[in-house]
């Protein structure tokens, strides 16, 4: 993969223009893109509601289901995009089969990385956007860039210079928010259709029903529900490709600022357009 080879303009990017292009790629690839989401998509939502309709207390195996499929999905997400970034086509095929080559090494950098997030996020959440910020792009590292194991975390530390870890936290908690603001505006479609169409709400209009016992239904619904956990996983699950494409545009552009590829290019179409006019 060269630089020149690269479809998207080589250039240093704002948030709002990674997120754009996030839109863009979405858009331009969706049929790759969708069967990579619905591989691990339907798996994580048909087990949150398989192991909900059987036991109880489930709020926090669903978010650990989430976690562990959207890594699988980031994972292959990325080593199928990557290519395809720099005109190779996009398969998913090619993309399982980067990812299982990789897989102890991905499997060990998930379980740390997921690790430090867990205990972080005890604390505050921000402790946890610190941690995301250094290490959220091994599988970049990992898959992209072939790095061995043991250089991961010095790759890591390079990309977060030169301001990139600051920049990164700042992108994060912005990304963030543009899930929650996506996935709570699924999750609002998700309640008026199953309440209006079908005639069985999801979470309000049950919640609000049962005023007298509002801590009781609302304790039931969020842990014990089926119907409520799984249309949360999907709420979650239908804006992440984006959110992830956007951060994947995030470690593109922190290359380019820290690797300089907007002079390598410039410099590269000037001495093409020296030559021709010896």
């Amino acid at each position: 993969m060269k630089v020149e080879d690269c479809i998207v303009t080589v250039e240093r990017r704002t948030l709002g223009e990674c997120v754009d292009l996030a839109f863009i790629f979405t858009r331009e690839f969706a049929g790759p893109i969708f069967r990579i989401w619905f591989a691990c998509a339907v798996p994580s939502c048909l087990l949150v509601w398989l192991l909900t309709s059987r036991h109880t207390d489930m709020l926090l195996p669903s978010i650990i289901i989430f976690l562990v499929f959207s890594g699988i999905f980031s994972a292959v997400l990325t080593a199928a995009v990557g290519p395809q970034v720099f005109g190779v086509p996009m398969s998913l095929r090619a993309g399982f089969r980067s990812w299982l080559r990789q897989l102890p090494a991905w499997i060990l950098l998930t379980f740390i990385t997921r690790f430090f997030q867990c205990l972080s996020g005890f604390c505050f959440i921000l402790p946890s956007v610190v941690v995301t910020a250094y290490a959220g792009h091994f599988p970049e590292v990992l898959l992209l860039e072939q790095a061995p194991l043991k250089t991961v975390t010095a790759r890591l530390k390079w990309l977060s210079s030169g301001g990139g870890s600051g920049r990164n936290q700042g992108r994060l908690l912005s990304l963030f928010g543009y899930w929650f603001m996506m996935a709570t505006s699924v999750f609002l479609i998700f309640e008026f259709v199953a309440g209006t169409v079908i005639g069985k709400p999801i979470f309000f209009a049950r919640l609000m029903g049962n005023s007298s016992r509002f801590a009781e239904t609302f304790a039931q619904l969020v842990y014990d529900d089926p119907v409520f956990l799984t249309a949360l996983q999907l709420a979650m699950w239908i804006p992440y490709p984006v959110i992830r494409l956007a951060w994947f545009f995030c470690y593109l552009d922190q290359r380019i600022r820290n690797e300089c590829w907007d002079l390598q290019v410039q410099l590269r179409a000037e001495a093409a357009r020296l030559e021709q006019l010896v």
